[in-house]
């Protein structure tokens, strides 16, 4: 005859001690950094492990991007209009999104750079779309960055106050120096500093737009533009003098001539 009480009381002592026994420790695995990105890289001023990085990619639009984003950096003007009427071509014939949104990114820098005065004004009208119409910050600040340095100073200003509401919630680093320099180069101090409370700088960094469409150099010219705005030269000296160094170890020409024409004082009115 089957006992269940006594079997009862077997299985009832297995369980106790299976919950009292400890479960052996998981096995920790080492602890392995992800590597940085391209566009990681180069806010890091590590220039030729971003271009390695860059250069194993598959896209051809990376590829394409990259190598454009590296001769407006240079100041290569003819390769850098090549490469946007290439990613132009591509954006047609892929109809990308994000292509298209590279295309008029580094087109808009090669106008602000160089453009004529008719290619200012197709990538103005561009900018005013994107800013009045879809209220997209980037564009605000690349809109009031060109209207101030077309001159066009009420248009400017009243951008500047509508990006600068929008950067107090979302303070992007890429829309917060374009209005730093547009105010600077309006003579506006004022602007300057207020535009400046809304975003922490890190120092020693290069402003990168999005995922490496465009490098816009040292945030130390940035944070001289703001230091000499409120009338502490010494500060503005030393942030001009790193990002002059840091332009120079890059090869970065056009922003190695902004950087000294800046710190000459021609750009701010503390």
């Amino acid at each position: 005859m089957i006992d269940i009480d006594r079997i009862d009381e077997q299985l009832a002592a297995a369980l106790v001690g299976e919950a009292g026994r400890r479960p052996p420790a998981p096995r920790r695995r080492p602890h392995v950094d992800a590597p940085l990105t391209p566009p990681q890289l180069l806010e890091l001023g590590r220039l030729e492990e971003a271009d390695a990085a860059t250069a194993a990619a598959a896209h051809p639009r990376d590829a394409l991007t990259w190598a454009t984003m590296r001769a407006l950096l240079e100041g290569r003007q003819e390769a850098a209009r090549t490469g946007v009427e290439e990613l132009h071509r591509l954006a047609q014939r892929t109809d990308d999104p994000v292509a298209w949104d590279r295309y008029w990114i580094q087109r808009f820098w090669v106008a602000f750079e160089w453009g004529t005065a008719e290619e200012r004004f197709d990538v103005i009208d561009h900018c005013r779309e994107r800013a009045y119409r879809f209220d997209e910050l980037p564009w605000w600040g690349n809109l009031t960055l060109l209207l101030a340095g077309m001159g066009k100073v009420d248009e400017a200003t009243r951008a500047f106050d509508e990006a600068h509401a929008l950067a107090a919630h979302v303070p992007a680093l890429d829309a917060v120096t374009n209005l730093v320099e547009a105010a600077a180069g309006l003579g506006d101090a004022g602007r300057v500093a207020a535009v400046s409370r809304t975003v922490r700088w890190p120092e020693g960094r290069l402003v990168v737009i999005g995922d490496g469409a465009v490098c816009k150099g040292s945030v130390d010219r940035y944070r001289a533009l703001v230091f000499a705005a409120g009338g502490r030269w010494k500060e503005a000296g030393d942030c001009f003098r790193a990002a002059e160094s840091t332009h120079q170890a890059i090869g970065a020409q056009p922003l190695l001539a902004r950087t000294r024409q800046q710190a000459s004082g021609t750009a701010v009115a503390a």
